[in-house]
């Protein structure tokens, strides 16, 4: 139940993981500088959309991440 500091995110469409990747990575949250960047891709039709998020702070969570990254797009899985 606590967070292991990382985490992946899916978008439906490219565009928004550009977007998410040009806004989040560097941000600070908490007391941890979380790194946004493009994960490698499990199969093609999520080619470019699925980012790997690192530095979460420990008491974040799915829904939490949820909420900050579904600002940029329409997220398939986290």
């Amino acid at each position: 139940g606590q967070s292991l500091g990382y985490g992946f995110v899916n978008y439906v469409e490219a565009g928004d993981a550009d977007r998410a990747i040009g806004a989040l990575n560097g941000l600070k949250l908490q007391t941890k500088t979380i790194k946004v960047s493009y994960a490698r891709p499990s199969s093609a039709s999520i080619r470019d959309a699925n980012l790997y998020v690192s530095g979460l702070p420990k008491a974040m969570g799915q829904k939490e991440m949820e909420q900050l990254f579904s600002q940029y797009g329409r997220i398939i899985t986290s």
